[in-house]
């Protein structure tokens, strides 16, 4: 078959309608054919006048039992009949659909579709209806109120001081989702505690691995037997989140971070970070680690940061953080903390006792080289 003509079926087979046919027009016409009236289709049938006559005009369904029937009085075959009965229930359903869905077509306005088609998520060019389609089978929901009530209202009460606008809700949906796809590829243990805190020593010591292609994976491995699910996800235009954590049932967390960081310090202090609320058990849909904070600061996330800190460089040794000169001495109590230089470096930065960009040969780009 050459394209054109392949081109033309694909047209004709995805063409739908904005019309239905009942199947009774369908029996009415086969009636005219065979110059048989419907009291005489009712007689050699048995079905009864008045069902023969609310099929016709579609107000009555054709019956499995009705299509063994109507084979016999009319040489038609059982099986055509069903299939134009379910097919036309079917456009009904669609129709009814696709008049709800333009009603619907608000949500756009709440999620980034510049975004998600960039991503690959929705296609370029497609009408509004199609394309709240898309988005509704993106997000796993089956109209707005669905969206409503999975996103929006888990989202909204994830923000205690703060409550950005909708579209930057809708961003975040995106980023969330975006993991949550990510989960089914990624067996896990049933949660333990214990095992998540074994599995948190055993990352710190992931930190002096260079190759991401190494210590990702064993890092995934390791939170997957404590039934923590971790996941890298990208980064979607206009969410500066740097990580989530959230609970996808009583035996199974999920921690998804950016698969990008500019600095791989960031990434393991934003990992340790989600690791407190998981270990916390906390009730709280979704925690969020992002940019949107108001002048009063959540307290869940005021301890996630000390957890990391801690964890990371432990007290009483962060004391000696200031007598830090050069890049050699950091390199140094790195090695004895044993934990990746660049994780020291970014904390003397962040604390303000050394100026951006001193030591930042000791620190290191991270960029996921393998998708988990």
């Amino acid at each position: 078959m050459d394209a054109k003509h392949q081109e033309q079926d694909e047209i004709v087979w995805g063409f739908e309608p904005d019309y239905v046919v009942p199947p009774g027009w369908i029996l009415e016409e086969a009636l005219e054919e065979r110059h048989m009236s419907q009291a005489e289709l009712a007689r050699r049938t048995g079905l009864s006048p008045r069902y023969i006559s609310r099929v016709i005009r579609g107000q009555s369904p054709i019956t499995a039992n009705a299509a063994r029937k109507l084979e016999r009085a009319t040489g038609i075959n059982a099986r055509m009949w069903n299939n134009l009965e379910r097919g036309y229930r079917e456009d009904l359903v669609r129709l009814s659909e696709e008049e709800s869905l333009h009603r619907q077509l608000g949500l756009l306005d709440k999620v980034p579709v510049s975004a998600m088609v960039a991503l690959g998520l929705l296609t370029k060019r497609a009408k509004p209806v199609q394309r709240l389609k898309e988005t509704l089978a993106f997000f796993g929901v089956a109209d707005q109120k669905a969206w409503e009530r999975v996103w929006s209202r888990n989202l909204e009460s994830s923000f205690r001081n703060t409550s950005p606008k909708p579209t930057e809700r809708g961003a975040l949906a995106v980023w969330l989702r975006l993991g949550e796809r990510q989960v089914r590829e990624i067996p896990s243990e049933p949660w333990d505690k214990d095992r998540f805190r074994t599995a948190l020593t055993r990352a710190r010591r992931l930190t002096v691995e260079r190759n991401p292609a190494v210590w990702i994976p064993q890092l995934v491995a390791e939170c997957a037997r404590a039934g923590v699910v971790l996941v890298g996800v990208p980064d979607v235009r206009g969410v500066a989140t740097k990580g989530a954590a959230r609970w996808l049932s009583p035996d199974r967390a999920l921690i998804q971070l950016r698969n990008r960081y500019r600095w791989s310090d960031v990434f393991w202090f934003s990992f340790f970070h989600e690791a407190k609320h998981i270990l916390d058990e906390a009730k709280r849909p979704i925690f969020l680690n992002c940019s949107h904070r108001a002048p009063r600061r959540d307290q869940a996330e005021d301890a996630a940061d000390a957890f990391a800190r801690r964890f990371l460089i432990p007290p009483p040794r962060d004391q000696k953080l200031e007598d830090l000169r050069t890049p050699a001495e950091a390199e140094t109590f790195a090695d004895d903390l044993g934990v990746h230089p660049g994780i020291v470096v970014g904390r003397l930065q962040h604390d303000r006792i050394w100026p951006p960009g001193r030591g930042d040969h000791l620190r290191q780009p991270l960029e996921w080289p393998l998708p988990i």
